[in-house]
């Protein structure tokens, strides 16, 4: 479906247009011509503001945080994805980067999938702890991220571990 000038003789369009907007669904030109509109009409920019929200709370990330001694341990409570479009890639990352932790233990069992995107984030993660002095190992990925992982050789940088018990008393060593 084309962004159509006229978005407010069609509300069932106007709607599908917002929803394909905000999961960044709409070719370049479609984009510029719906934010040409929705940025400088008031209504229509509460409408979408309104809209982002619901979104965003019906999808709203669970990301689990706890402590065990001096170390974080982040898990995602429902299967993620982490790759370059998806929220829970963002949520992750403004956790462990927005957190002052030294010692974080990122668990990867609920992770589906990663791509380019999240192993450049799960890099950019460790690359900030090792600058803050810190360690960032992973716990539990399955078969398709370890692979992930391999293939690059970020496994040879970012230990991911199987057990959590292990995981946080290699912490002791490092």
């Amino acid at each position: 479906m084309s962004v159509r000038t006229d978005l407010h003789a069609d509300p069932i369009a106007r709607e599908q247009v917002i929803v394909k907007y905000l999961a960044r669904k709409l070719d370049p030109s479609e984009a510029a011509q719906f934010e040409s509109h929705y940025l400088f009409c008031r209504d229509c920019y509460e409408e979408l503001r309104a809209s982002e929200l619901l979104v965003y709370a019906l999808g709203q990330i669970v990301i689990d945080r706890r402590r065990e001694d001096d170390i974080a341990i982040v898990r995602f409570s429902r299967q993620a994805e982490l790759t370059g479009s998806s929220m829970d890639l963002k949520a992750l990352v403004e956790i462990v980067r927005l957190e002052s932790d030294t010692k974080v233990l990122i668990d990867l069992s609920n992770v589906s999938r990663i791509d380019s995107a999240g192993l450049g984030m799960l890099m950019n993660c460790y690359c900030h702890a090792v600058n803050n002095r810190g360690v960032l190992k992973l716990l539990r990925p399955n078969r398709q991220v370890k692979r992930a992982l391999n293939i690059t050789k970020i496994d040879s940088v970012l230990p991911a571990l199987e057990d959590e018990e292990a995981a946080l008393r290699s912490f002791q060593a490092s």
